[in-house]
């Protein structure tokens, strides 16, 4: 048998789709069409595939429409930098964890937000950290939306009843785990992540997530 090679560029494909212009006229693809381009060719190729040309290529059509959206490629890399910021998150925004029950709608939120994939592209957010590894302001960003991210993670589980340092600890391994799930490429069919979710809950969750859940339970009639 012939050996496999160890060198091999190939990367995941996407399909491109985006809103047409809201607008009748020359604009053939709007500015969100040139960023979820963007997005596409960072996940298949990394930040080398992220050419105007290219981008123009995939898109079928010409140059000009770029430079209608866009002043420049960094700024197109700023706004792709910003998607990925404010849209690719698990976390509900502005959620309210201020009770345990409220605590316990978050966090089932988030997980299945994360099961599902919806809000949350993973291989966005790898492509992402990825990118981070040759630039420091991406890497700076990153950096502050993790932060971000446990700071929310944290208000989670002291809504569940923990106090605020273990709640700091049971987030960040909360998110630690999660990362390096799709760091790792593990690729667990989705009815096996549905139904092992609650498994999952009371791990990550828990005795305070048990008792919140308990207590948080219709009493019988």
């Amino acid at each position: 048998m012939a050996a496999k090679r160890l060198n091999s560029t190939r990367r995941q494909k996407r399909v491109l789709s985006f809103e047409p212009p809201s607008r009748k006229g020359n604009i053939k693809v709007p500015m969100e069409g040139w960023i979820s381009c963007a997005r596409v060719l960072l996940i298949e190729e990394g930040l080398a595939g992220i050419k105007v040309d290219r981008l123009a290529k995939r898109l079928k059509v010409t140059r000009g429409g770029f430079y209608y959206h866009f002043s420049s490629h960094h700024k197109l890399l700023q706004a792709l930098l910003d998607d990925w910021r404010v849209n690719n998150c698990f976390i509900p925004k502005n959620a309210d964890a201020s009770s345990p029950r409220a605590a316990i709608d978050v966090f089932k939120q988030m997980t299945d937000n994360l099961v599902h994939e919806r809000g949350f592209d993973p291989q966005f957010d790898m492509a992402v950290r990825e990118w981070a590894r040759i630039s420091q302001p991406v890497a700076d960003v990153v950096h502050e939306v993790d932060a971000d991210r446990v700071k929310a993670l944290q208000a989670v589980f002291v809504g569940l009843g923990y106090a605020p340092q273990e709640a700091e600890l049971r987030g960040k391994l909360f998110y630690w785990q999660q990362i390096g799930y799709y760091a790792l490429g593990v690729e667990d069919p989705l009815e096996y992540r549905e139904q092992n979710l609650e498994f999952f809950h009371q791990l990550l969750g828990g005795q305070k997530y048990l008792d919140a859940l308990k207590k948080s339970e219709p009493r019988a009639a």
